[in-house]
């Protein structure tokens, strides 16, 4: 008899054309093992139209782009949704609770990045792209995907940012940090997403990390430091934080996140000039509400 388990391979196969044997078989450990598994991921009708998404490559990004103080278009962010049978799209929101229960969450950023050296590879955007990962998916196996899809698309690195998520907790960052350098050795850049100029409400460890190119200052901070909704969060220690940043990692790119109007833009925007912070850009719906890449 067959079981569900080699369904879903079969299906794997017919689906990601291409797809390499490391994420085949990574993908097949997690989500194809069980008959128990499946029904368990399957026990409501969200939980079905996300394993669907999964199973047959149903996902597409959004691009966001990231500006400097004038406005000029430097970067992208490529933004993964989910695609349901019905057209319906799923949001982070609502897949990333359920992928992360799973234990699907390097299967899904190397699916991601698998569709993302596609897409660049198709439409050959001007700038570079910044591509969402959890920090545990950046190991030596990565690596060698990576370097896999170079060799298939022959995208030029310095095109590709692989923007690490304020998801985990980093165990030993001497291996990090020699995943990130291999990565940065490549070409590749590292930019650090939902950095808190707090520390102790940031996953990661900015001042272990050596290998970065941006940090991007978390979105709900800086509107509650611009509507200043939160007492504890002042100027003086948002500039004294982005200052250690830049003495820790000289020539840092900053990315200030979730700009959603003018004067939100201006305000930040001459707070950083007049403190001589320089490398800064901006990101969110006062610019860019995201369209299909």
């Amino acid at each position: 008899m067959t079981n569900i388990g080699t369904l879903v391979a079969d299906d794997v196969r017919d689906t990601i054309p291409g797809i390499s044997n490391e994420v085949e078989n990574n993908f097949m450990k997690i989500i194809s093992v069980t008959k128990d598994f499946i029904a368990h991921t399957l026990h409501t009708d969200t939980k079905k139209e996300v394993y669907e998404c999964l199973k047959k490559n149903m996902f597409h990004f959004i691009s966001q782009g990231i500006f400097d103080e004038a406005g000029n278009l430097k970067k992208t962010e490529l933004l993964a949704r989910l695609e349901s049978v019905d057209g319906k799209t799923l949001f982070p929101s609502t897949f990333c609770p359920i992928i992360e229960a799973n234990g699907l969450d390097n299967i899904f950023d190397q699916l991601v990045v698998d569709k993302a050296f596609e897409q660049i590879f198709y439409r050959k955007p001007s700038i570079p792209c910044s591509i969402n990962v959890n920090p545990s998916t950046l190991n030596a196996s990565f690596i060698q995907e990576v370097d896999r899809l170079y060799d298939f698309y022959l995208i030029n690195p310095s095109q590709i940012i692989f923007e690490v998520l304020e998801t985990e907790k980093i165990d030993d960052y001497d291996s990090f940090n020699k995943t990130l350098f291999e990565l940065r050795k490549r070409g590749y850049k590292i930019a650090v997403d939902d950095f808190h100029p707090l520390g102790n409400h940031n996953a990661l460890c900015i001042e272990n990390l050596v290998e970065i190119d941006t940090v991007k200052i978390d979105g709900e901070y800086m509107k509650g430091l611009y509507n200043k909704t939160n007492t504890e969060w002042t100027v003086s220690d948002f500039l004294k934080n982005i200052e250690n940043i830049k003495a820790k990692h000289p020539g840092i790119d900053i990315v200030v996140e979730k700009i959603e109007d003018e004067g939100m833009f201006l305000f930040f925007r001459n707070l950083l000039a007049h403190s001589h912070v320089e490398n800064v850009s901006f990101q969110g719906y006062y610019f860019d509400c995201g369209s299909d890449f």
